[in-house]
């Protein structure tokens, strides 16, 4: 019989990774009306050059699941959370920039999700922290050494 530590240990990511993701999403619908997914767009275009990113690069940016992208661009769209424009090298291509109103938006939820974050994991002693940070790269690295299905 093999040892199941590992078993655990994907076990313990995943349930601890959902939880997380609930708790935060439930804090952004409740105190913004957004989503964890649409926090993760704007995320990811304030650290993007001009903030601007192709539909391509944003979805294979996003760490939380985006589903239909299409969709939620075009929601976060009307809202006049950002824009569309044809991608200049190539027309077939969209690219997406964020407006100054989704920025104003992303910048007030990056500071509260910072604050509820600290206050999650507060507890737990920094040099600690930065063990888990380390293990979890070291997850990621036998990730991506990994044979792909």
């Amino acid at each position: 019989m093999t040892d199941k530590t590992a078993l655990k240990l994907w076990l313990q990511l995943a349930k601890t990774s959902a939880d997380l993701h609930t708790r935060i999403n439930t804090r952004f619908r409740a105190d913004y009306g957004q989503s964890l997914v649409r926090f993760d767009v704007l995320s990811q275009l304030a650290r993007a050059d001009d903030y601007t990113l192709s539909v391509g690069a944003l979805s294979a940016a996003l760490i939380a699941s985006s589903g239909n992208i299409t969709r939620l661009l075009d929601r976060m769209q009307n809202e006049g959370m950002l824009e569309r424009r044809p991608a200049p090298h190539d027309r077939r291509s969209t690219m997406i920039i964020m407006t100054p109103t989704g920025l104003k938006l992303f910048e007030r939820m990056a500071h509260d999700h910072a604050c509820w974050i600290a206050e999650i994991l507060g507890d737990i002693p920094i040099k600690q922290q930065g063990k888990m940070v380390d293990n979890l790269h070291a997850i990621q690295r036998a990730l991506s050494k990994a044979p792909s299905p």
